[in-house]
């Protein structure tokens, strides 16, 4: 018997329940009726990089030394791409395996480059490519594509090209490609439990906001899927949940301009993306043209990341991961939605610098958007909402208002800009389970809560350093009466093998760099 956990990126009730009540979706009908649901409460910030992994640790970005996409190492002054090697924690799968269970685990992000211990079975998530190594072990890969030849990791189309049915018939041949791998890995190796994740759920309702008919659509071929999931004799039990939730973007805030033009980041005089600006070579004129000419899979092979990061935006807009930074003058930077950095070497001592810090806090607290709404619901103190030893943490962490979007960006206006998202995350997310041993009814989990609350329901000791709590209520049966018991910590050190460029490489295909 197989527990399947189906992460859906991005899902939200805001979109799933009025089709649900519709009966438009009645797989999802039955996991909500015969079984247990509520809001899945995600991390901060609730981004990719680190909620999947909190998810699969049960632990905060605190004890990971992951909070965003990218990571600021303050001896150097370095930005760079996290990836999987940089998160500290063994996952919910080691732990298993150690007691004997077999587990497999499909196109997670946070998983390339894949390395996992025997018993764990990794068809790893975007940036990996089917071109080159994506699974573990490596023999692997050989029997998932003679078993499915045209399985592919990452969307064939330039996505802000596409027109929304191109994208709705990518996603949803992705999504079939994802449960056929997930099945075929449970058939295959006696798997006790399988993660899935869909991935493109997130991308296209960054994009299709305002078209819910395509996005109904997406979630009714995903439905027919799930129905196949339930019906399977295998199937013990069926966990669905999300790494965040998704709204409507209010306003766009670009939090590293305003830094700008307060005197707290400076850059470097350049001239190179003005020169391909001046000649018409823009970001979106390049990914027209690969689009037109349909090289998209050459182009994301051989065409260099250090040429692609050339190209400006036509909105004028840079990444900040492109732009030479004045670091003797710089005093902070925003990495990603939420985490600003301060940069030690810009203050003569600790106290000016905390000074600096209360003085940036308040001026956040009280910015408002040009309609007179707070830009920032809360500015944490990492030690207030983090575990751990916050491993290059960053110094504040900014939960926006809800459908404020605030990318890392510079070169436009501080307010107004827009982008090619729509919406954007939210931190409220989707839980949903089904099966023997599954209670019913209504109940509102943490992230954190889903690792300690899986491992205790497959009669597994819950590692001793996870932040995550067993929740009982999900729970029917003797796991529901049974006491936790404690097992070994999972912290470890970073890996080895790093593929950050790859990852940066991706977040600019996503849309999550310009």
């Amino acid at each position: 018997m197989t527990v399947y956990v189906l992460g859906l990126d991005g899902a939200d009730w805001s979109l799933l329940r009025p089709w649900i009540d519709a009966g438009q979706l009645p797989a999802f009908e039955q996991v909500l009726h015969e079984g247990v649901s509520g809001d899945l409460k995600s991390t901060l910030p609730p981004v990719t990089f680190p909620a999947w992994k909190c998810y699969s640790t049960g632990k905060t970005p605190g004890k990971l030394g992951v909070y965003e996409w990218f990571n600021y190492d303050r001896s150097t002054h370095e930005i760079a791409a996290n990836d999987a090697s940089d998160f500290r924690s063994r996952e919910y799968w080691d732990v298993l395996a150690d007691d004997g269970y077999r587990t497999g685990v499909v196109n997670m992000p946070t998983t390339h480059p894949p390395d996992a211990q025997d018993g764990v079975f990794v068809v790893a998530g975007s940036p990996a490519t089917e071109r080159k190594q994506f699974t573990s072990p490596a023999s692997l890969k050989a029997e998932l594509l003679d078993e499915l030849p045209n399985y592919r990791v990452k969307p064939n189309l330039v996505l802000s090209e596409a027109t929304p049915d191109e994208l709705v018939d990518e996603a949803q041949t992705l999504f079939e490609q994802r449960f056929n791998a997930a099945t075929w890995l449970a058939d295959a190796y006696n798997c006790d439990l399988v993660h899935t994740t869909l991935f493109a759920t997130d991308t296209l309702q960054h994009r299709l906001w305002d078209r819910p008919a395509k996005l109904r659509t997406m979630y009714e071929q995903i439905d027919a899927l799930l129905a196949d999931l339930l019906s399977r004799d295998d199937a013990e039990a069926v966990v669905l949940m999300s790494d965040h939730g998704f709204t409507e973007i209010d306003e766009v805030f670009l939090v590293n301009q305003w830094l700008v033009d307060r005197g707290d980041l400076v850059i470097e005089d350049t001239e190179t993306h003005e020169l391909l600006a001046t000649v018409g070579l823009t970001e979106e004129r390049l990914k027209w043209l690969v689009g037109r000419l349909g090289l998209v899979n050459l182009a994301q092979s051989f065409i260099p990341e250090a040429v692609q990061r050339l190209f400006p935006s036509e909105s004028g807009r840079v990444a900040i991961q492109d732009v030479d930074l004045n670091w003797g003058e710089t005093k902070a930077v925003s990495l990603g939605r939420g985490p600003i950095y301060i940069n030690n070497d810009a203050f003569e001592d600790g106290a000016a610098k905390q000074a600096y810090v209360r003085e940036l806090t308040e001026a956040i607290e009280t910015l408002e958007t040009p309609a007179g709404e707070p830009v920032a619901a809360v500015v944490h103190n990492p030690a207030d909402i983090y575990t751990g030893d916050c491993v290059r943490g960053p110094d504040l962490v900014v939960e926006y208002t809800t459908g404020v979007d605030a990318p890392e960006s510079v070169g436009g206006d501080v307010f107004g800009e827009t982008t090619e998202w729509l919406a954007t995350h939210r931190r409220t997310g989707i839980f949903a389970a089904w099966g023997d041993g599954i209670a019913e009814g209504t109940v509102d989990l943490d992230l954190y809560d889903l690792t300690p609350t899986l491992l205790h329901n497959t009669n597994t000791a819950v590692p001793e350093d996870i932040d995550g709590e067993v929740r009982f209520d999900v729970l029917a049966g003797k796991f529901a009466d049974r006491d936790v018991e404690r097992g070994p910590p999972t912290a470890r050190g970073r890996g080895a093998e790093q593929a950050g460029r790859e990852v940066e490489k991706t977040l600019r295909e996503l849309g999550y760099m310009e």
